[in-house]
């Protein structure tokens, strides 16, 4: 079995989708609770939220293998 590869760019990229994640489920918090028409039951708040933090890192992630792959060249 092959060890994982570690490269430099994985934990900036990473830490970046946690932000950008973070500030999106804030925002997605605030709208529901302040500003929709309708209120949401919590679990669905907290199933978006859950959705909207590993999209945000799937896609730091997608993004880091798309950059290290044009340095490579």
């Amino acid at each position: 079995m092959n060890p994982r590869v570690r490269t430099r760019l994985q934990r900036p990229f990473i830490i970046a989708g946690v932000l950008v994640g973070a500030a999106a489920s804030g925002g997605y918090l605030y709208y529901t609770m302040a500003w929709a028409p309708v209120p949401q039951p919590v679990w669905t708040r907290f199933v978006n939220v859950a959705l909207l933090m590993f999209s945000a890192i799937y896609l730091a992630n997608l993004l880091r293998r798309i950059v290290e792959r044009f340095m490579k060249r």
